[in-house]
């Protein structure tokens, strides 16, 4: 990763070594309570004395897109706000002055926007060039700051979940494609929101591009285009090599007592560090029986649905499945 060059220190202090990922880059520019904008290959931090006050993502809807799509604000009347007021960094203020939109709904639409789209700019693996603006300022105005450290462990904690669905990364940028029986009723998928995305999959069309024409957030149909994949239900993309599976084993038993069973959902989960299942091979170790052979996409015979992937809201972690109870309302009402 190549990053702008470090800000002048004083005499005597060490020179920081340059931030190798974007995380350590956005780390570097916290302690530094720095205010500007981190470009990168796949979107824009936009940072207030360290903190991260807004993200656009390539592959994520923002606020706007949101908003006009449902019909909420009329495009036209969105792309004067812009003009008039974004130089000075007041949309957002406009838009609770003129009653467009609650305080609450802003921050909360703010926010979802902005986790949003942090997560394809901050989990980008294939490195490439970082510039930072010192002193850009964001045309919505400061509605609500997060810590950097906080949005690197919700980063990391939305890799783990899209991992624990189904580890075929290739699926997040390739064009959807429905496999044929998908579209037979007796292979419908539960769930309005994944009908839906299978209805609008034509093969061309990324879960980039289906999160746009739907209203939803990028996350959101990148976990349900995995869901979807741990289903059976579309194509893998056969031009990569797909993540590495881990060994399979029964998971540990949380605290606060058992899940709701899903009908149809399997126990098989990733196992604990330090733990592996006897017979299997440890992480990392290659097979010698599989060596040699050429790589696969995981099917549904080689890997069952997790049971994130079989209910979206019956999942290991409660807080998971309250912000997903949460992101479905604020989808409702945008």
């Amino acid at each position: 990763m190549t990053a702008a060059p470090p800000l002048a220190q004083p005499v005597g202090r060490a020179e920081p070594a340059a931030p190798r990922t974007p995380g350590e880059a956005v780390a570097l520019l916290a302690a530094r309570r720095a205010t500007g904008a981190l470009h990168g290959p796949l979107g824009v931090l936009h940072l207030v004395d360290g903190q991260v006050a807004a993200a656009e993502s390539s592959r994520a809807p923002g606020l706007a897109d949101l908003l006009t799509g449902c019909g909420r604000i009329p495009p036209e009347a969105w792309a004067e706000l812009l003009h008039r007021h974004g130089p000075q960094g007041r949309v957002a203020e406009v838009l609770v002055e003129r009653q467009l939109l609650t305080r609450g709904e802003l921050e909360l639409g703010h926010l979802g926007t902005l986790f949003d789209a942090a997560y394809f700019v901050l989990a980008d693996p294939a490195g490439g060039t970082w510039r930072f603006e010192s002193d850009a300022r964001h045309w919505l105005g400061t509605v609500a700051l997060v810590d950097p450290a906080r949005l690197g462990r919700e980063v990391e904690r939305r890799r783990r979940l899209l991992d624990g669905i189904w580890p075929w990364p290739q699926l997040d940028t390739a064009p959807v494609r429905p496999v044929e029986h998908s579209r037979r009723p007796s292979h419908r998928p539960p769930g309005r929101r994944r009908r839906e995305l299978l209805d609008h999959a034509d093969g061309r069309r990324t879960p980039a591009d289906l999160a746009r024409l739907l209203g939803r957030s990028g996350f959101g149909v990148t976990a349900d285009v995995r869901r979807l994949a741990a289903a059976g239900l579309l194509d893998a993309p056969r031009h990569a090599a797909p993540t590495a599976i881990p060994p399979a084993t029964a998971p540990e038993r949380p605290g606060g007592g058992l899940h709701r069973r899903v009908p149809g959902a399997t126990l098989r989960s990733t196992p604990a560090p330090g733990f592996s299942v006897p017979g299997t091979p440890a992480p990392g170790t290659p097979d010698p029986a599989a060596a040699g052979a050429a790589p696969t996409a995981p099917t549904r015979s080689d890997r069952p649905p997790t049971t994130a992937a079989a209910h979206p809201l019956t999942v290991p972690d409660p807080d998971i499945a309250l912000l997903t109870r949460v992101r479905d309302l604020l989808e409702a009402r945008l």
